[in-house]
Protein backbone atom coordinates (compact mmCIF):
# COMPACT_ATOMS: atom_id res chain seq x y z
CA UNK A 1 0.00 0.00 0.00
CA UNK A 2 1.31 3.46 -0.93
CA UNK A 3 2.44 5.65 1.96
CA UNK A 4 0.73 8.99 1.36
CA UNK A 5 2.95 10.65 3.96
CA UNK A 6 6.25 9.63 2.39
CA UNK A 7 8.34 12.59 1.17
CA UNK A 8 6.04 15.26 2.63
CA UNK A 9 6.71 18.13 5.03
CA UNK A 10 4.18 19.87 7.29
CA UNK A 11 4.03 23.00 9.46
CA UNK A 12 2.00 23.10 12.70
CA UNK A 13 -1.12 25.27 12.40
CA UNK A 14 -3.33 24.27 15.39
CA UNK A 15 -4.40 23.83 18.17
CA UNK A 16 -1.18 24.87 19.94
CA UNK A 17 -0.14 28.48 19.64
CA UNK A 18 3.51 29.06 18.71
CA UNK A 19 5.57 32.06 19.75
CA UNK A 20 6.69 34.51 17.09
CA UNK A 21 9.52 33.06 15.04
CA UNK A 22 8.88 29.44 16.10
CA UNK A 23 7.85 27.09 13.30
CA UNK A 24 7.07 23.53 14.35
CA UNK A 25 7.64 21.12 11.45
CA UNK A 26 7.06 17.44 10.75
CA UNK A 27 8.59 15.58 7.78
CA UNK A 28 8.26 11.99 6.59
CA UNK A 29 10.75 10.05 4.50
CA UNK A 30 11.14 6.30 3.97
CA UNK A 31 9.53 5.18 7.23
CA UNK A 32 11.19 7.87 9.34
CA UNK A 33 9.70 11.04 10.80
CA UNK A 34 11.70 14.11 11.76
CA UNK A 35 11.16 17.75 12.50
CA UNK A 36 11.54 20.72 14.78
CA UNK A 37 9.43 20.76 17.97
CA UNK A 38 10.01 24.35 19.05
CA UNK A 39 13.55 24.18 20.43
CA UNK A 40 15.07 20.84 19.42
CA UNK A 41 15.07 18.63 16.37
CA UNK A 42 13.59 15.14 16.72
CA UNK A 43 13.47 11.94 14.71
CA UNK A 44 12.06 8.44 14.94
CA UNK A 45 10.09 5.82 13.07
CA UNK A 46 6.43 6.04 12.13
CA UNK A 47 3.85 3.54 10.90
CA UNK A 48 0.83 4.24 8.72
CA UNK A 49 -1.76 1.59 7.76
CA UNK A 50 -4.89 3.12 6.33
CA UNK A 51 -5.75 5.81 8.87
CA UNK A 52 -3.99 4.01 11.73
CA UNK A 53 -0.86 5.93 12.68
CA UNK A 54 1.84 5.73 15.31
CA UNK A 55 5.19 7.34 15.98
CA UNK A 56 8.19 6.56 18.10
CA UNK A 57 10.09 6.18 20.12
CA UNK A 58 11.39 9.66 19.32
CA UNK A 59 14.92 10.91 19.94
CA UNK A 60 15.79 14.60 20.06
CA UNK A 61 18.67 16.97 20.49
CA UNK A 62 19.30 18.49 23.94
CA UNK A 63 19.29 22.25 23.49
CA UNK A 64 17.67 24.55 26.05
CA UNK A 65 15.48 27.45 24.92
CA UNK A 66 13.23 30.01 26.62
CA UNK A 67 10.24 28.90 28.70
CA UNK A 68 7.65 29.41 25.94
CA UNK A 69 9.60 27.34 23.43
CA UNK A 70 10.25 24.55 25.90
CA UNK A 71 6.60 24.42 26.96
CA UNK A 72 5.49 24.23 23.33
CA UNK A 73 8.03 21.49 22.62
CA UNK A 74 6.86 19.33 25.53
CA UNK A 75 3.27 19.55 24.30
CA UNK A 76 4.21 18.75 20.69
CA UNK A 77 6.31 15.70 21.55
CA UNK A 78 3.67 14.42 24.00
CA UNK A 79 0.94 14.70 21.39
CA UNK A 80 3.03 13.11 18.66
CA UNK A 81 3.63 10.13 20.94
CA UNK A 82 -0.12 9.77 21.58
CA UNK A 83 -1.18 9.95 17.93
CA UNK A 84 -3.29 6.93 16.91
CA UNK A 85 -4.66 7.99 13.53
CA UNK A 86 -3.88 10.42 10.73
CA UNK A 87 -6.21 12.16 8.30
CA UNK A 88 -5.08 14.08 5.21
CA UNK A 89 -7.46 16.38 3.32
CA UNK A 90 -7.23 19.68 1.43
CA UNK A 91 -3.52 20.13 2.11
CA UNK A 92 -3.84 19.54 5.86
CA UNK A 93 -2.67 16.71 8.13
CA UNK A 94 -4.63 16.01 11.32
CA UNK A 95 -3.33 13.68 14.02
CA UNK A 96 -5.92 12.24 16.43
CA UNK A 97 -5.70 10.22 19.63
CA UNK A 98 -7.32 6.84 20.28
CA UNK A 99 -10.62 8.58 21.20
CA UNK A 100 -10.72 10.48 17.94
CA UNK A 101 -9.86 13.82 19.54
CA UNK A 102 -7.63 16.20 17.56
CA UNK A 103 -4.06 16.37 18.85
CA UNK A 104 -2.24 18.38 16.18
CA UNK A 105 -3.09 19.97 12.85
CA UNK A 106 -0.51 20.76 10.16
CA UNK A 107 -0.54 22.57 6.84
CA UNK A 108 1.41 21.23 3.88
CA UNK A 109 4.67 23.01 3.05
CA UNK A 110 4.26 22.69 -0.69
CA UNK A 111 4.19 19.52 -2.76
CA UNK A 112 6.23 17.69 -1.68
CA UNK A 113 7.34 20.46 0.67
CA UNK A 114 10.10 21.92 -1.46
CA UNK A 115 8.60 25.26 -2.53
CA UNK A 116 10.60 28.29 -1.41
CA UNK A 117 14.16 29.60 -1.46
CA UNK A 118 17.22 27.35 -1.12
CA UNK A 119 20.99 27.86 -0.93
CA UNK A 120 23.40 25.25 -2.31
CA UNK A 121 25.83 23.57 0.11
CA UNK A 122 27.40 20.89 -2.07
CA UNK A 123 27.49 19.93 -5.72
CA UNK A 124 28.38 16.77 -7.62
CA UNK A 125 31.25 17.17 -10.07
CA UNK A 126 31.21 14.08 -12.36
CA UNK A 127 34.75 14.73 -13.64
CA UNK A 128 36.08 14.56 -10.09
CA UNK A 129 33.65 11.86 -8.93
CA UNK A 130 33.04 13.89 -5.78
CA UNK A 131 30.56 16.09 -3.94
CA UNK A 132 32.34 19.41 -3.39
CA UNK A 133 31.50 22.53 -1.41
CA UNK A 134 30.55 25.46 -3.61
CA UNK A 135 32.23 28.85 -3.95
CA UNK A 136 30.02 31.89 -3.64
CA UNK A 137 26.25 31.69 -3.28
CA UNK A 138 24.32 29.42 -5.61
CA UNK A 139 20.55 29.60 -5.10
CA UNK A 140 17.38 27.82 -6.12
CA UNK A 141 13.83 29.15 -5.92
CA UNK A 142 10.98 26.65 -6.38
CA UNK A 143 7.41 27.81 -6.81
CA UNK A 144 4.60 25.66 -8.19
CA UNK A 145 5.94 24.26 -11.48
CA UNK A 146 8.85 26.69 -11.97
CA UNK A 147 12.44 27.00 -10.77
CA UNK A 148 14.84 29.95 -10.92
CA UNK A 149 17.95 31.19 -9.18
CA UNK A 150 21.60 32.14 -9.42
CA UNK A 151 24.20 29.72 -10.73
CA UNK A 152 27.06 31.85 -9.39
CA UNK A 153 27.49 34.11 -12.40
CA UNK A 154 24.26 33.91 -14.40
CA UNK A 155 20.59 33.77 -13.47
CA UNK A 156 18.53 30.82 -14.70
CA UNK A 157 14.92 29.71 -14.92
CA UNK A 158 12.97 26.70 -16.11
CA UNK A 159 10.25 24.19 -15.29
CA UNK A 160 9.99 21.51 -12.62
CA UNK A 161 7.68 18.50 -12.82
CA UNK A 162 6.85 16.34 -9.80
CA UNK A 163 4.69 13.25 -10.26
CA UNK A 164 4.56 9.52 -9.53
CA UNK A 165 7.47 8.97 -11.94
CA UNK A 166 9.80 11.24 -9.97
CA UNK A 167 11.15 14.74 -10.51
CA UNK A 168 12.32 16.45 -13.69
CA UNK A 169 13.88 19.93 -14.01
CA UNK A 170 14.47 21.78 -17.29
CA UNK A 171 15.16 22.70 -19.93
CA UNK A 172 16.87 25.63 -18.20
CA UNK A 173 17.46 29.05 -19.72
CA UNK A 174 20.14 31.40 -18.39
CA UNK A 175 21.71 34.76 -18.98
CA UNK A 176 24.99 34.92 -20.91
CA UNK A 177 27.54 36.67 -18.70
CA UNK A 178 31.11 35.50 -18.29
CA UNK A 179 32.71 35.66 -14.84
CA UNK A 180 36.42 35.20 -14.32
CA UNK A 181 38.31 34.05 -11.24
CA UNK A 182 40.49 36.95 -10.15
CA UNK A 183 41.82 35.18 -7.06
CA UNK A 184 42.86 32.12 -9.03
CA UNK A 185 41.71 29.67 -6.39
CA UNK A 186 42.30 25.97 -6.86
CA UNK A 187 39.41 23.78 -7.94
CA UNK A 188 36.68 24.38 -10.50
CA UNK A 189 36.38 27.89 -11.87
CA UNK A 190 33.22 29.95 -11.42
CA UNK A 191 32.04 29.04 -14.92
CA UNK A 192 32.90 25.34 -14.47
CA UNK A 193 30.95 25.32 -11.22
CA UNK A 194 28.03 27.05 -12.93
CA UNK A 195 27.98 24.50 -15.75
CA UNK A 196 28.10 21.64 -13.23
CA UNK A 197 25.23 23.14 -11.21
CA UNK A 198 22.94 23.61 -14.20
CA UNK A 199 23.75 20.11 -15.46
CA UNK A 200 23.07 18.67 -12.00
CA UNK A 201 19.68 20.37 -11.85
CA UNK A 202 18.70 18.97 -15.24
CA UNK A 203 19.87 15.51 -14.13
CA UNK A 204 17.58 15.46 -11.07
CA UNK A 205 15.36 12.38 -10.83
CA UNK A 206 14.25 12.41 -7.17
CA UNK A 207 14.32 14.71 -4.15
CA UNK A 208 14.80 13.99 -0.46
CA UNK A 209 13.55 16.51 2.11
CA UNK A 210 14.50 16.35 5.78
CA UNK A 211 13.50 19.41 7.74
CA UNK A 212 15.32 22.38 6.22
CA UNK A 213 17.70 20.21 4.19
CA UNK A 214 16.95 19.34 0.56
CA UNK A 215 18.88 16.80 -1.49
CA UNK A 216 18.51 16.41 -5.25
CA UNK A 217 19.27 12.88 -6.43
CA UNK A 218 20.52 11.56 -9.75
CA UNK A 219 18.82 8.72 -11.68
CA UNK A 220 21.34 6.28 -10.17
CA UNK A 221 20.37 7.40 -6.65
CA UNK A 222 23.58 9.36 -6.04
CA UNK A 223 23.62 12.90 -4.64
CA UNK A 224 23.48 15.66 -7.23
CA UNK A 225 22.96 18.82 -5.13
CA UNK A 226 22.58 19.45 -1.40
CA UNK A 227 20.82 22.60 -0.20
CA UNK A 228 19.49 24.29 2.92
CA UNK A 229 16.42 26.51 3.20
CA UNK A 230 17.27 30.20 2.96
Amino acid sequence: MSDVLDNTTWVLSAPLGASDGIEVTLAFDDGMASGYAGCNRFHGSYHLTGDDFSMGPLASTRMFCDDDAMALERKVLDRLARAASAHIADGSLTLLDSNGDVLLEFDSRGIPGIDGDWVVNGLHFPAREAIMSVRGELTLHIEDDEVSGSAGCNMFSGAIRIDDDGVAIGALMSTRRFCGDEEGEEGPSTMEQEAAYLAALENTAEVSLEGDRLTLLRPDGGISVTLHRA
